[in-house]
């Protein structure tokens, strides 16, 4: 017998149902049909009027995910076919389905600033003690039980993250990217020479925070790779988007001054930051994303993005935060990871369609497209791949796109350049 097979039809969004209220608001709403929602981490056994309710409900086509309730209800929802994703079992390290983006007191519960040690008691040391032996860095061999929760967990991340990204209500955010290094020191100046004259100097991570800063300002949604180095600095910048300049180049003095020597440290300084420069009324409408992994567990995330969305899986993560850059994606100096970043966001534009592609600014030019380049790293750390990139670009009519700058004010300018035609 020859089984012919056809598209499915596209599904219709169904109402993502997050909180005991909701769904009691929903419950009294005529001509409501259980296929159009989806529960999703609700607590369904702690309130009995709610659950003798739902007893008496026919919910055909419901779906429930990570939700709690007890036997009897479980029973009703299966016996009309409701598809369910019961919670995780007590021991998993970290919750399966989370319902909204990571916030950094999320992410960090159980930690103490005033306790560095305590890092390892929190929500993050957790879950990524769940994936990766500390001892190697390396994943941890899973049960295929372990696996299916990591991946349900990216999903929901994935969710939450098109949630903010394409809200209800609101215009959808206007994002650009900096990527950059890991190991960019906390610095806010440097000595340099100048027609044979030493002078002080914007240091790396000083000249991202400013960058991010002005971007922020100016309406963007800063997202960074969520670690340390540049990353933080972009999410600093950000951070700071409310307040003065001066209060920023404030802010990044003060954290070089502070002990960094081990990540409990680093994250114990950032903390103090946090809580020297509260969030204000002005910084009410910016928020910035992290987009980190715990497959860099050994790189916590910084504390300084409103919203973070943490990953198990590093290629879902990278590809994810690239293709999100609406606006553009800046790359400071890096090694390696950045590296891949720059030509695996040379591919998206490479093949995107002109009207989704977008801006790719390499911030340094002597470090992306410096001359007389040694070899030895332990010499020369400087990456030139200016020239591959601008000659892949104008082979594929994308080289108007492509910036390589020393220059803050010229690389808000170029992103401002391309904005009108960025949808």
């Amino acid at each position: 017998q020859t089984h012919t097979t056809r598209p499915p039809e596209p599904a219709e969004m169904k109402e993502e149902i997050q909180t005991v209220g909701r769904l009691k608001s929903w419950l009294t709403e005529p001509g409501r049909l259980w296929r159009t929602v989806i529960l999703q981490g609700l607590d369904l056994q702690s309130d009995e009027a709610l659950e003798a309710q739902l007893m008496e409900e026919e919910p055909d086509g419901a779906v429930l995910i990570g939700c709690s309730m007890r036997p009897a209800l479980a029973e009703v929802f299966a016996h009309h076919a409701a598809f369910i994703i019961p919670p995780a079992p007590a021991g998993t390290g970290f919750n399966p389905f989370p319902v909204e983006l990571y916030s950094p007191e999320t992410l960090m519960a159980g930690f103490d600033p005033d306790n560095p040690q305590t890092y390892t008691s929190s929500y993050d040391w957790h879950a990524y003690m769940a994936a990766v032996d500390p001892a190697t860095k390396l994943p941890r061999r899973l049960n295929v039980d372990a696996m299916v929760f990591q991946r349900l967990h990216d999903c929901s991340i994935d969710d939450a993250l098109d949630e903010f990204l394409h809200p209800v209500v609101g215009p959808e955010p206007q994002v650009v990217a900096i990527m950059g290094g890991h190991g960019l020191p906390r610095r806010a100046e440097i000595e340099i020479v100048n027609d044979g004259k030493r002078q002080k100097a914007d240091a790396p991570y000083m000249q991202i925070a400013i960058l991010a800063w002005h971007l922020a300002r100016a309406g963007y949604t800063v997202a960074t790779g969520g670690g340390p180095g540049a990353m933080e600095a972009g999410n600093l910048g950000a951070y700071f988007a409310g307040r003065s300049e001066d209060d920023l180049r404030e802010a990044v003095a003060a954290l070089s001054a502070m002990p960094s020597s081990s990540y409990a440290d680093w994250m114990a300084s950032a903390f103090k930051i946090r809580s020297t420069y509260l969030r204000t009324e002005a910084d009410a409408h910016i928020y910035s994303l992290g987009i980190p992994t715990w497959f860099y567990g050994h790189e916590p995330p910084n504390p300084f993005a409103t919203h973070i969305a943490k990953y198990f899986q590093n290629s879902v993560r990278e590809e994810g935060l690239l293709a999100i850059a609406n606006c553009g994606v800046i790359f400071a100096e890096g090694s390696a990871g950045t590296v891949q970043e720059i030509f695996q966001n040379a591919c998206q534009n490479f093949y995107a369609p002109a009207a989704k592609r977008a801006p790719m600014i390499l911030f340094n030019s002597d470090y992306w497209n410096g001359s007389s380049v040694n070899l030895k790293p332990s010499v020369d750390l400087r990456r030139p791949v200016y020239p591959l990139l601008q000659q892949m670009a104008q082979g594929r009519g994308f080289a108007h796109l492509i910036s390589i700058t020393d220059s803050v004010a010229e690389a808000i300018a170029f992103i401002n350049a391309q904005r009108k035609t960025v949808p």
